[in-house]
């Protein structure tokens, strides 16, 4: 679902594969332990986005894809709700999921079963882009230079600046692309791809980026390609490292004659919070949860309070040196989400503040911080005003 339009995926798997000359057709090819198809129905299944998926294959092989795919061992497996035997071309193929997905559906993607290396953010960009335009292909410049020949003998050189190689997913209104199916079949217009048939109708077809290694499995040569893209993309996934969380508390007293310092914000209460440092509640919690994410202890080790050098000192300058220790150790943050626990003051008016501070102190976007206030409804001590309370979860990558 993307904002509330429902979206299905049709995979257009049909194709005999004869250039692959491995007696199968192409997409049932392995790639290192899965087949191709395999890894182009888990992009589309595995996207938070799209709601259903069917797929259309040679009609010999229904039965080889619900064995291949259709089981509970595969992610989003729910999510595939018909496999259809395909046509003649293409064109008829897509036409066969086309009658078949319910009306409800406002959004259609059409993607080749052989692509298996496309990309979440490729994917989304479709979705989007379809929503805005009603129709757009992926698409990718072209890096050679094109000519074009006749006989033997080149005829002309084209300006490659204008030039693009086109790619699916392809994404469309679903009322738009079934006008452009009839308008086809009434006069005998077979294209080859489904943004021709929408052209053919008059409307206009938009571009977004698509993916150098969205490439399509067509010989034995790609296979070796294949390879190699997943290997990089495993590389890569193994250098950014797992996710983890950490939770942290903190609760400091409220004292006539102190400052009340709340995210590096000073705000003007009768009242201050009492601590050996500014004793920033919220600080605290954050720099504990950090801590604990990565299992390196708590603040009261690292920065005891007998300890003289912390007297008075910013917890902004302390969160500065926990996040060294998290980088030292191989983490960074993904994100932080923090609640403030106290019945006075009111802290929305220095979110803002607090979050720029925060972000700058730590190196990162201000989009990756929350900073939520509470109260607790006149109950506890933060309830009689005696303290405040924080709390905040931290997610880390670590290598």
């Amino acid at each position: 679902m993307y904002n509330n339009r429902k979206i299905a995926v049709i995979i257009a798997a049909a194709g005999s594969g004869n250039r692959m000359g491995s007696g199968i057709p192409k997409q049932y090819t392995e790639i290192l332990g899965k087949t191709v198809l395999t890894r182009t129905v888990e992009a589309f299944a595995e996207n938070s986005s799209a709601d259903e998926i069917y797929i259309v294959v040679n009609q010999e092989y229904e039965e080889h894809c619900r064995r291949d795919y259709c089981n509970s061992g595969n992610p989003g497996f729910e999510k595939v709700k018909a496999i259809l035997g395909g046509g003649r071309e293409r064109q008829d193929s897509v036409y066969a999921a086309l009658t078949v997905i319910p009306d409800d559906v406002d959004l259609l993607l059409v993607h080749d079963g052989a692509r298996p290396f496309v990309t979440n953010a490729t994917i989304e960009e479709v979705i989007k882009g379809a929503a805005e335009h009603g129709a757009v292909v992926a698409a990718v410049p072209v890096k050679d230079t094109i000519k074009s020949a006749s006989e033997g003998v080149f005829t002309q050189t084209l300006d490659r600046k204008s030039l693009y190689s086109i790619q699916t997913p392809q994404g469309f209104g679903r009322e738009l692309l079934m006008s452009a199916y009839r308008k086809a079949y009434d006069a005998n217009i077979y294209g080859t791809d489904d943004a021709f048939l929408v052209e053919n109708l008059g409307e206009k077809v938009y571009l977004v980026e698509g993916d150098y290694n969205n490439i399509k499995i067509t010989t034995k040569e790609d296979i070796t390609v294949g390879e190699a893209i997943l290997k990089v993309r495993s590389e890569q996934a193994a250098a950014a490292g797992e996710p983890r969380a950490g939770t942290g508390f903190d609760v400091h007293k409220l004292e006539a004659g102190r400052k009340l310092i709340l995210g590096g914000v000073e705000i003007p209460f009768e009242k201050g919070l009492l601590g050996h440092s500014d004793a920033d509640v919220l600080v605290h919690a954050i720099m504990d949860a950090m801590l604990g994410a990565a299992a390196l202890g708590d603040i009261g080790r690292l920065f005891p309070d007998h300890d003289e050098r912390y007297r008075g000192i910013s917890s902004l300058y302390l969160l500065k040196k926990v996040k060294e220790l998290l980088e030292e150790n191989g983490g960074s943050i993904i994100n932080i989400d923090a609640v403030v626990i106290a019945q006075k003051p009111k802290i929305a008016p220095y979110i803002g503040e607090m979050i720029s501070n925060i972000a700058e102190t730590l190196g990162i976007e201000e989009g990756r911080i929350n900073i939520k206030g509470t109260t607790t409804e006149q109950l506890g001590f933060c309830g009689r005003e005696e303290g405040i309370a924080a709390q905040a979860s931290v997610l880390i990558r670590r290598r």
